[in-house]
């Protein structure tokens, strides 16, 4: 995966943890397995588009929050 995979990841585990929720809740908000979020979080599997739709929402946060501001920046 990419260095904008193992951001991503970090900025789903971060949140999901600042809101308290566990990995089965996030997932069963997704509607998905556990499993999966542990692989988004790890940045083993790509977040699909659909998912990272979902996730702003239940986070309350806007799609960019996910990514870089400036994606050459080295993250």
């Amino acid at each position: 995966m990419t260095a904008i995979d193992q951001r991503v990841g970090r900025r789903i585990r971060g949140k999901r943890r600042a809101l308290g929720l566990s990995e089965d809740l996030l997932a069963q908000a997704l509607g998905i397995d556990s499993d999966r979020i542990e692989a988004y979080e790890r940045a083993t599997q790509r977040v699909p588009s659909e998912h990272l739709g979902r996730l702003s929402e239940v986070f309350g946060v806007p799609l960019s929050y996910f990514f870089p501001a400036n994606p050459h920046s080295g993250l």
